[in-house]
């Protein structure tokens, strides 16, 4: 959908022809809390799973395209990005020269013989559709599909997250301080100032905090990562199939105590963000002592984050169901006293554009407007607690419904990985965008 550098017919003109109405409808489709929401499920029951994995032909996607419904979503999705409406009577005629175009390209064992015929189905839909998509939200959200249980941990993710692991970071733990120099050595080495902050007072001798900054690497704007990288003690020891304090590899998942709260996640975006070359300005928060409620945090939090203004706050994690993958989009504007309110239209449309983007992986998504469960949390949560009025609030990352958080067995699923480190990218795109320009879009405009 972003770009075709040497225009090829067939496997490249389909896969933007996916994409554009997988992108449309994230972003017009209105956000129903709770509702479950995939572009696919829209199709007739016979194309559901082909278009779920981007497998539609050009006959299939031309009675897509020429159907009152999805028009309205074309051509809703297009106007919030400011773009002509498309004449689908031209559309209509591309579509069919393409058909024989395809019927040509396979008779000809695989020469383009008719690629600019194709090429103009290209122009007209996919073209200025891409170019304004990935203005706002990176190239990776049109890219083509990808297919999820064959995603995995990069080896650097795994790599740290056995050295994140290694530490005794639990309640009783002695080992606090070692993470502690071992995470800073990791985030200087890619540019960011690292503050330890000790506890006094009622917090002395508590599990130091990090508080690191990067300054914008080629971006405009604020995002603000929080995470803590201690854990539990082990629990129900005798009901570990395997090693709780060794990262076991199998069957697509990564099992360890600590492993989903919150090293793992703490892992993937340690390796994810040392792949990109621009980010906006970064503030991230690493404490110590989550599990056991963190004085510290408690005390500490409310100078440090009342002094921060960003575009988005990042929580530890999200989560995906696991029968299906579906992605929670755990997301909201804070209110008095950490209520949850309604997100904004800028954040609307970020939820839009990583619905969007869950497509490519073939799940779905849904919004939730809430935050993280963290009741658990002596004193509740001190990260959300603190979060600035109106502060744009998102919680999305690896973990799944299986992860079995302070149980025995945790565990993460290795394909979400790679998936959010490239939400990440889109994260850093829609934050430059917003803190760019001032934001015309008035939310989703929804469809009849």
């Amino acid at each position: 959908m972003n770009r075709i550098e040497m225009y090829t017919s067939g496997v490249a003109l389909r896969s933007g022809l996916h994409r554009v109405l997988a992108t449309a409808y994230a972003l017009v489709e209105p956000l129903d809390d709770g509702s479950r929401k995939a572009w696919f499920e829209e199709l007739d029951a016979d194309f559901q799973e082909f278009g779920r994995l981007h497998q539609l032909g050009l006959r299939e996607l031309a009675l897509v395209y020429v159907s009152p419904h999805w028009q309205d979503i074309l051509n809703d999705a297009r106007r919030q990005l400011g773009l002509v409406s498309l004449d689908f009577s031209e559309v209509k005629q591309c579509f069919a020269h393409a058909e024989i175009s395809d019927k040509a390209h396979k008779a000809h064992l695989g020469r383009d013989v008719y690629g600019n015929v194709n090429k103009r189905l290209w122009d007209l839909v996919c073209l200025d559709f891409g170019r304004a998509v990935a203005e706002r939200f990176g190239l990776l959200l049109g890219e083509g599909s990808v297919v999820p249980n064959e995603g995995k941990a990069s080896d650097l993710a795994v790599i740290q997250l056995e050295q994140l692991l290694a530490f005794d970071t639990g309640p009783a733990g002695s080992q606090h301080v070692d993470c502690v120099v071992w995470l800073s050595a990791e985030l200087e080495q890619f540019g960011f100032d690292v503050t330890t902050i000790a506890g006094t007072g009622p917090s002395a001798g508590a599990a130091p905090m990090l508080l690191a900054r990067r300054p914008s690497q080629g971006m405009k704007g604020h995002m603000v990562f929080y995470g803590h990288y201690d854990k539990v003690a082990t629990p129900r020891l005798e009901r570990w199939v395997r090693p709780p304090t060794q990262l076991t590899r199998e069957n697509g998942r990564l099992y360890a105590c600590g492993v989903a709260d919150n090293q793992g996640p703490l892992a993937c975006r340690l390796a994810a963000l040392r792949q990109f070359e621009k980010t906006p300005a970064l503030t991230w928060i690493i404490q110590g002592e989550e599990e056991t409620g963190s004085a510290l945090a408690h005390q500490k939090l409310p100078e440090i984050m009342a002094g921060i203004s960003a575009e988005l706050w990042l929580d530890e994690t999200g989560y995906h169901d696991h029968e299906d993958g579906t992605l929670r989009l755990l997301a909201r504007a804070v209110g008095e006293d950490d209520l949850s309110e309604p997100v904004d239209a800028p954040l609307t449309e970020l939820l839009g554009g990583l619905s969007a983007h869950a497509s490519r992986w073939g799940v779905g998504s849904r919004h939730e407007q809430r935050g993280l469960n963290k009741a658990v949390i002596d004193g509740g949560c001190p990260f959300n607690r603190n979060l600035p009025k109106a502060a744009r609030y998102l919680a999305i990352g690896v973990n799944d419904s299986l992860a079995r958080i302070h149980r025995d067995n945790e565990s993460l699923p290795e394909w979400t990985f790679p998936l959010h480190t490239e939400q990440l990218d889109i994260l850093f795109h829609w934050v430059h965008a917003l803190a760019g320009s001032e934001f015309s879009l008035s939310g989703r405009a929804g469809h009849s």
